[in-house]
This record gives C-alpha cells, sequence and structure tokens, in this order.
C-alpha cells in the first residue's frame, strides 16, 4: 500500500510540473486597458459634420482616393467612415481594409523589448554589442538608447527611400539597412537627443531575435497582438508582398527628372517587401485594431512593474520644441495624447489616444506623398474637433484641453499639401 501511494504522489509531482511548465510556454497572459467608459452612440451630428468635412479636405490635399478613419470621444459617442474609393475611379473604400502602418510599428517594437526587461530577460541598458557583437558601428550604444532613438545613429531611409518607391518588391536584408545608416555621421552623443532615425528600431529587431531566438512576428505576435486581440494584425514576411483581404491599395506620386512631382500618374505601391523597414515599419493592421493598440501604449497596459514607471521618460523632440511635446517608448507625447504617425510607400497613418479623457483618433490615407508629419497634422486636426463634442446624456466632458488648434493644424495640411491648383 506505501509502495502505491509514492507512486501516486510521483505521479502527481510529475503531471504538476508538466502543467507548471505548459503555463510557462503559454506566453504573456490578456492585457486590460484601463480607459474611460466608451458612450455607445454616435457622435453628434454637428462634430460628425466638422470631422468628414476635415478628413474631406485632408484627402485632396494629400492626392489622397481614398482615407478610413475612427474618432472615439468616450464623453460623447464614436465615429468611424471610410471615404472615397481605393483608387482613382475605383471601389469604395471599407473601414475594415488592411494596411501598412509604417512608423507605429515603432512602440510596437519597443513595447516587445519592455515585456523582455519585465520578464528580466534582457535590460535598457544592455549594450547593443551584446546581443549583435558582429555590427560595427554601435560601441557604447543601449537598447533603450534605440528605443528612445536618441543613439545618434544616422537615418539610412533618408538615403534610400527613391530606391523603396522606385522597387518596392526588393528583398532588403537588416544588414543592409544598418550599413546604410552606421554609415552616416552621427547626429550626437549615445544618450545625448532625440534623433528620428529608422536605423535604430531594425537594430532593435535583430537584437530582439538574437536575444530570444524567435523572429520579430512571433513576438509581436505573443507579446502585443494575442494580449490585444488584434486578430486583424500580422507581420508579414519579407516575401508577402500581398496584404490580407480586404486591403486598401497604396498610392504614391514618383518625382520627375526636374525634381517636380507627377501628380497625374500615381504608383501603386500595393505590393512590397516590408524588409525595407522590418521592425520600424512592417507591421499591416486596421483602424479597429489600431485603436486597441493606442489606447493600450497610451495607458501603459502592457508595462509591467519593472517599466510601468520609467516606459513614459520622454525627451525633448527638439531643441526649440514645445514643452508639451516629447518621445517616449518609440512614440510620442503630445500634450495629453500618445501615439506616432507612420510613413511607408503607399499609406499614411497616425494614432493617438489620451490616457485620462480617453480622446482616441486614428486614421489611414491610401498616399504616402505628403508624408508622415501631413498624417500626424491631421490626427491632431481631428483630435481638437473631437475634444469640443457635446457631451452625451449624463455624462460631462473632460475639463482637459489640447495645447494646439482646429486651425493651426489647418494651415500646418495646407502647408504639406501635395499636388494642389495654382491659387486663382
Amino acid at each position: 500500500m506505501r509502495i502505491r501511494i509514492l507512486r501516486r504522489v510521483a505521479a502527481l509531482a510529475v503531471a504538476t510540473s508538466l502543467i507548471a511548465g505548459l503555463a510557462g510556454c503559454s506566453g504573456p497572459v490578456t492585457a486590460t486597458v484601463d480607459f474611460p467608459d466608451q458612450a455607445s452612440g454616435d457622435l453628434p451630428a454637428a462634430t460628425v459634420e466638422q470631422l468628414d468635412a476635415a478628413m474631406t479636405n485632408g484627402m485632396a490635399l494629400a492626392a489622397a482616393s481614398g482615407g478610413i478613419v475612427g474618432v472615439w470621444a468616450p464623453w460623447s459617442g464614436r465615429w468611424t467612415h471610410a471615404a472615397g474609393t481605393v483608387a482613382p475611379e475605383g471601389e469604395p473604400m471599407s473601414s475594415d481594409m488592411h494596411f501598412r502602418v509604417g512608423d507605429n510599428t515603432k512602440p510596437m517594437t519597443c513595447d516587445v523589448l519592455l515585456a523582455l526587461v519585465d520578464a528580466d530577460r534582457m535590460s535598457l541598458d544592455d549594450k547593443v554589442s551584446e546581443h549583435l557583437p558582429g555590427v560595427v558601428g554601435v560601441d557604447g550604444l543601449t537598447l533603450g538608447q534605440l528605443c528612445q532613438s536618441t543613439s545618434g545613429l544616422g537615418d539610412y531611409s533618408a538615403q534610400l527611400k527613391q530606391y523603396f518607391a522606385s522597387n518596392p518588391q526588393r528583398l532588403w536584408t537588416p544588414m543592409e539597412l544598418i550599413s546604410h545608416g552606421v554609415s552616416f555621421p552621427t547626429t550626437g552623443a549615445p544618450g545625448g537627443k532625440y534623433a528620428p532615425s529608422e536605423t535604430n528600431y531594425v537594430l532593435l529587431g535583430l537584437a530582439l531575435e538574437a536575444a530570444t531566438q524567435s523572429s520579430m512576428a512571433t513576438l509581436y505576435k505573443q507579446y502585443i497582438f494575442d494580449r490585444l486581440g488584434m486578430n486583424a494584425t500580422s507581420f508579414p514576411g519579407p516575401k508577402d508582398v500581398d496584404l490580407p483581404a480586404p486591403f486598401a491599395p497604396g498610392w504614391e506620386i514618383p518625382r520627375q527628372a526636374d525634381g517636380t512631382l507627377a501628380c497625374d500618374t500615381p504608383t501603386d505601391e500595393s505590393k512590397l517587401s516590408n524588409s525595407m523597414v522590418f521592425a520600424a515599419g512592417g507591421v499591416v493592421s486596421t483602424v479597429g485594431d489600431l485603436k486597441k493598440y493606442v489606447q493600450s501604449l497610451a495607458a501603459g497596459a502592457l508595462y509591467g512593474d519593472e517599466t510601468k514607471d520609467s516606459a513614459w521618460k520622454t525627451v525633448p523632440v527638439a531643441d526649440d520644441a514645445p514643452a508639451w511635446q516629447g518621445f517616449g517608448p518609440g512614440a510620442l507625447q503630445m500634450g495629453p495624447m500618445r501615439g506616432q504617425a507612420g510613413s511607408i510607400p503607399g499609406h499614411l497613418s497616425a494614432m493617438l489616444a489620451d490616457p485620462t479623457s480617453g480622446l482616441t483618433v486614428v486614421v489611414m490615407l491610401n498616399n504616402s506623398t505628403a508624408g508622415k508629419e501631413f498624417v500626424q497634422a491631421l490626427a491632431m486636426k481631428l483630435a481638437a474637433i473631437a475634444a469640443k463634442a457635446a457631451p452625451a446624456e449624463s455624462r460631462e466632458r473632460p475639463a482637459t484641453g489640447l495645447p494646439w488648434s482646429e486651425e493651426q493644424m489647418s494651415e500646418q495640411l495646407t502647408a504639406r499639401g501635395v499636388c494642389q491648383p495654382p491659387p486663382a
């Protein structure tokens, strides 16, 4: 009898060990985003009219045939809209279409790093050379500096942008991109100041893969997409040039020999290899999924105790930038709102969310010619309009405001517009 009992105890111990092992392999648990409760109805008609006009104007200034937008003001209501067509004289856009998010991938790459910091597998102070010993030009740089874009490394995209647009399906290795980046003069001492550079996030992606022996596609899925229920979001392989259906075709207007834009002949950039950006911009998503992500980013929902206090310590985006602008974990702090704006041949997109009021804006345009600063200004204009939306019954409008106005953003959009007819 004693022998049988001992055998049962031993079997139970083995079973318990197996269960614990399986639990350890199951990945992080689902994240809970602490955001204000969203009013169930639509935004007031007057607000929707203003938002619709702003979106129509933004598309015209960007020479985009179509766009998708979502605005959520928890105290008032919501508005999602697919505007225009997938191409000049093409089929109508739909709000569930997939698109490439460009630079909006950067905070996701940082989120993977921060998750591994929480798991005590990496540190923000880890030297890049510890994980990538064969890469030259990175001595003294840390993973945290890559995430916050304070490494001083040059931006490879400034040199290669013309090649990306003209040969979108060319396969680039991360080391090719990094080699171009480190060949540029540095923008400052490591950790000194913010300077935008795609090179930082390509390096960070390679370091994350080396440390975990996993692909970035697996890491994004495990630490972000699955935790937030982002079922329409993916990180395609470099040879996967077709987006998941339904998708929004993307366009860019080429430059002629004299440097002017060939406005009558936009180029279809729908089929491209995300190897041109890797972990700096290769994610594909939808407006609905980006809403889930940017609210998580703004609220710090994916951060654990190790990183929650430090993740949103920002640095100035420029010496002369207003105090309300800063750069955090691969993303922007714009007054009370947090997010990013992205550009990749064919698509522009931006996402902003305020963790206090809950105000959230996500917007995409299917022409990338005007650049990421354009779509960032458009998102800020939409936010300025929605911030003034009348409260729903039994709700109160938040007392906090935005440090920019609709009129200021309209001026920026006009200044950055492309292919506009000359004034009468």
